[in-house]
């Protein structure tokens, strides 16, 4: 309606131009052509409109990305100029520490310096010394001359005592030597001797216990009189004692009956002896073990002496068949 009005405009100032058959045509064309132009100017502005909200966006998305940025350089900022004060205060202490060292250094140079006036006066004095010492050696060097012989004799003298000092103290190296090989073998001996002292005293202590038991056995069943020993058998690996339960005789072999078996530690095949109030009446051969019975072949069983009979003792003596 707007554009229609702008076409009502246009055609009463072309009025007195147009004729008047021709004018409703002309605003009918008017019209659309000022609503397609209004059209395309809209087409047009919406890209632009779109550009600007897009570029509104971005602008405010790289203000917010640079507002960030300014913070983090001002946090930066800050902890540098932390940094650069905590430095300078460092570096003022390490300049203080630096003037200290400086104003030692000068009094330590001042102190060289005086010390190297007294050194050249005393290298001035031991100038004047030299002088005087080389006049002496001139002085010395004419009569060397005449003491060149014994000088050349006392240097091969000096020569020979060198290589007599040389050998000897070879031999005495030597002989320390042998000493030293001496010495260990004199300690390992002393050691050999001690462990025979202490192995000595062990065996004694072990005859002892021995000879007590001996004699308490002596005291309690007699003397014993010298018992043979069997070829074949197990020798006893414990001393054991028992007595004889049943004896059975039969075609002149001997078995008996003894209340001693495996629990007690009694193994088939040991060699016991047999005796009665300290006499000897043979040994024992075990042939079959049980758990607390042992039966057992008797040998070397003389009449002279006694036979074997229920309530004869058997024991075992260790180590021994």
């Amino acid at each position: 309606m707007k554009g229609y009005g702008y076409a009502h405009c246009l055609l009463a100032v072309m009025s007195p131009l147009i004729p008047l058959f021709l004018r409703g045509l002309l605003v009918h064309i008017l019209t659309k052509i000022f609503i397609v132009l209004v059209t395309l100017l809209a087409v047009g502005m919406v890209p632009l409109v779109a550009t600007y909200t897009t570029n509104e966006n971005s602008y405010r998305a790289k203000f917010r990305a640079a507002d960030d940025l300014h913070k983090v350089a001002m946090i930066r900022a800050q902890d540098a100029e932390t940094t650069l004060m905590s430095q300078r205060a460092q570096m003022q202490n390490e300049i203080d520490n630096r003037d200290s060292t400086i104003g030692t250094l000068r009094s330590e140079q001042a102190s060289t310096r005086s010390n190297l006036g007294s050194l050249q006066a005393k290298i001035d004095r031991f100038s004047a010394q030299l002088s005087q010492k080389e006049a002496s050696l001139n002085a010395l060097t004419s009569a060397s001359e005449v003491n060149s012989e014994l000088k050349q004799r006392f240097v091969e003298e000096n020569y020979n005592l060198r290589d007599d000092i040389v050998v000897l103290q070879t031999q005495i190296n030597e002989i320390e030597d042998v000493l030293e090989d001496k010495k260990l073998e004199a300690d390992g001996a002393i050691r050999a001797e001690r462990k025979a002292k202490e192995e000595r005293k062990q065996m004694e202590d072990q005859l002892d216990e021995i000879r007590v038991r001996l004699n308490l056995y002596v005291s309690e069943y007699g003397e014993l009189d010298t018992v043979a020993t069997v070829a074949t058998g197990v020798a006893p690996d414990r001393a054991l004692s028992s007595i004889v339960l049943t004896v059975s005789r039969n075609n002149d072999e001997v078995l008996v009956e003894i209340n001693a078996g495996a629990r007690d530690g009694v193994q088939e095949g040991w060699i016991m002896t047999v005796g009665q109030d300290g006499t000897f009446l043979g040994r024992l051969q075990v042939v079959q073990v049980d758990i607390n019975r042992s039966i057992g072949k008797v040998t070397l069983e003389d009449a002279t002496h006694g036979l074997v009979v229920p309530g004869s003792s058997v024991y075992a003596v260790k180590g021994r068949n």
